[in-house]
């Protein structure tokens, strides 16, 4: 059963009441309003997954709504989903022009709406999903970056070898074994502990220890200094 909120913004209480109905049965948390004013106001406050949206309203169209909704960075990513009575190709694709996710015509099939607006919801989770992984991996390779330029050890040329990996490093000699490099290789990734250790099906202790050898062969005290030193040294490729 979905859990997703929809936002339903429609002048006609009949169509209010039907089309939330249809959503509430199929398990969407549902929100309604009357006016683009409220809707603008509801979606500040709840940040809904999905949009309904009647293409004619009075005082504020549909479209003038949209967007509205779609000028704001905190809500330009919600998928809205036009209702129009006979709408005519030019404001179907007027719609679609604006930010529109889809264009329904009304009355609909009760079920084709569930359908449409399911699609939705999961196109917006799977978005939502891949801007996250996305800050993460921004955030990871900044922090790569400031302490590459601030690392004071100078950068040597990894070998490559998976077995076992030499750095001249001043006068000391840095060996990691193949496990080691791979968990390193992990770490730059911007994987946790516990996914190593099920990505490598090794227990978290043994993990840890890796790790901790990791930081000392390599003279660091933190994973994201030994990712700095891996990156100089050639050990593993970064991509931010």
């Amino acid at each position: 059963m979905p859990n997703e909120t929809v936002l339903i913004v429609d002048d006609d209480p009949d169509v209010l009441h039907n089309t939330k109905e249809a959503l509430s049965r199929a398990g969407y948390r549902v929100l309604t309003a009357v006016d683009g004013s409220a809707a603008r106001q509801i979606s500040r406050d709840e940040h809904p997954d999905v949009i309904l949206l009647d293409v004619d309203m009075p005082v504020t169209s549909g479209f003038e709504v949209c967007k509205s909704i779609k000028s704001d960075a905190s809500l330009k990513h919600i998928p809205i989903i036009f209702l129009d009575e006979k709408p005519a190709t030019e404001d179907v694709v007027a719609g679609f022009e604006i930010g529109a996710h889809d264009y329904m015509a009304k009355p609909y099939v009760k079920e084709e709406l569930v359908a449409r607006v399911g699609a939705a919801a999961r196109f917006k989770v799977t978005q939502d999903r891949l801007r996250h992984k996305n800050a993460r991996l921004e955030a990871l390779a900044k922090h790569v970056r400031a302490a590459v330029q601030h690392y004071e050890q100078p950068a040597g040329q990894g070998t490559g070898n998976y077995e076992e990996v030499e750095e001249e490093s001043g006068k000391a000699m840095v060996r990691l074994t193949r496990r080691e490099l791979e968990i390193l290789q992990l770490l730059a990734r911007g994987l946790n502990n516990d996914v190593i250790s099920r990505q490598l099906y090794i227990s978290p202790t043994t993990t840890r220890n890796h790790i901790q050898n990791i930081l000392g062969k390599l003279g660091v005290h933190s994973k994201l200094e030994a990712v700095a030193y891996a990156v100089r040294a050639g050990y593993v490729d970064f991509v931010g």
